[in-house]
This record gives C-alpha cells, structure tokens and sequence, in this order.
C-alpha cells in the first residue's frame, strides 16, 4: 500500500461519516495531507458537537477533494456555515504550501499551475528544461 492509499484509508478510518465515497475523489499531493486530516477533523469534531446538540442532523459527505489551478479544493455535501469557514481556512492555508512536501510555498505558473517550495519549483523547470532539450 502507497503513501495515498494509506492516507485515504486513514480518513476512512477517522471520519467513516464522512467519508463514504470518496476513494475516487481524492487528488492532492502529499504535502496538503495534513492540511486535509487538520480540516476533516475540525469538521467532525465540529459536527459530532452539532449533532448532539440538535443543531445539525447528519455529518457531511465529503464528496471530492483536489488540486485545481494550484489551490486546494475541498468539496462536500451538507456541513453549515463554520465548516465553510474551516474549508476557507485550509484551502488559504493550501495556498502558501507545497503541495508535494508540505513547506512553505507559493503558486507558480509556467505549464500546470502549481503551488510549491523553491526546491521543488527548481526540480519542476529541471524537467522542462530537459524535456525541452529533448523535443529540439
């Protein structure tokens, strides 16, 4: 089992209620894992409250979580207002780190939208360049 897979089947095992479907739905790189466990458990944490105290009747249902233009996309089926927030707040937290390691980064353009360390952006104009070199 890779590093993805254990990280899906360990939200499966954390937040069951929240994540029923979503094997598929999952696409970001290790680097936002954190950020991902971090803003499921304050949403669980948040609805398990919600729901003892009628306030809520169901967890949400994460329904797809992704990279798209170099941010972090966090989608889901219910919740309220406060796991609106916390989305918020973990995709702009998303925003400012490398998507593969988990560093401070920031978006970088030039091909695929990415957000990511130096180290990281340098390894990526690496491999264009070669590729690159390749092609002429």
């Amino acid at each position: 089992m890779d590093k993805y897979d254990k990280f899906v089947a360990s939200l499966n095992e954390k937040y069951p209620e929240m994540y029923k479907d979503v094997y598929c739905g999952i696409s970001v790189g290790e680097g936002w894992f954190k950020i991902v466990d971090a803003l499921s458990n304050t949403i669980y944490k948040h609805c398990e409250w919600a729901i003892k105290n009628g306030k809520m009747d169901a967890f949400p249902n994460v329904a797809q979580i992704k990279e798209k233009f170099g941010g972090l996309r966090f989608y889901m089926d219910g919740g309220d207002d406060f796991c609106d927030g916390a989305i918020w707040m973990a995709e702009n937290w998303a925003a400012e780190t490398c998507e593969v390691c988990g560093v401070p980064g920031a978006r970088r353009s030039g091909g695929w939208i990415r957000t990511l360390c130096d180290h990281h952006e340098e390894e990526r104009q690496a491999f264009y360049k070669r590729h690159d070199d390749d092609v002429e």
